[in-house]
């Protein structure tokens, strides 16, 4: 029996030297970067917003590969190349590609500067007749400049039909008040 112990002791010190044994270095060559000889170029048709809206779009394009998919910003990557409800500011777009090779840039949705006629007569309404040191100050509770920009104006609208149409607030004429009413029939937006 001892033998026996003493053969395969011996058998069992081979193979795990048999299996340590190396036929000298092996360089394993790299795997060769898939991304290195790709030329991805990523493009957009921007379509701007209206102002104080979240409208804009981009209409995604991307070249040098296949498969590609999208994200912006932060979002996770999706198969559609329009992505929409964008407001005026700066957008980062990634293209990936099948292989998962990656295109960055950056592009800007600007802002319609477009300001219909019912919008135009009532921001300048606005200006003569809501001039009141309140308006401007922030005296008697009222935000700091409050009608200073177009947005300010669209974002308050109801308070201004509450308080001017409905209310006493301007001392505004039947013709003044129908500006307003008018606008905000429209829709209430800057392109009205």
């Amino acid at each position: 029996m001892f033998v026996k112990n003493l053969i395969l002791s011996a058998l069992f010190i081979s193979v795990i030297a048999f299996s340590a044994c190396t036929k000298g270095t092996v360089a394993v060559e790299p795997e060769p970067d898939r991304c290195a000889t790709k030329n991805i170029t990523l493009t957009a048709t921007v379509v701007n917003a209206s102002s104080c809206s979240s409208n804009g779009s981009l209409v995604l394009r991307a070249k040098g590969s296949n498969g590609f998919t999208f994200k912006i910003n932060a979002q996770n990557y999706q198969l559609d190349s329009l992505i929409g409800g964008l407001a005026a500011g700066n957008y980062t777009i990634t293209a990936k590609d099948a292989d998962g090779c990656t295109k960055t840039e950056t592009f800007v949705v600007g802002e319609n500067p477009f300001k219909g006629p019912m919008f135009t007569a009532v921001s300048s309404l606005i200006a003569t007749k809501c001039n009141q040191t309140c308006h401007t100050s922030g005296s008697g509770g009222a935000p700091v400049n409050i009608f200073a920009t177009n947005c300010g104006i669209v974002s308050l609208k109801a308070m201004i039909v509450e308080k001017s149409v409905n209310g006493s607030m301007g001392n505004l004429n039947t013709a003044e008040k129908a500006k307003i009413t008018d606008w905000i029939t429209a829709g209430g937006t800057t392109n009205n």
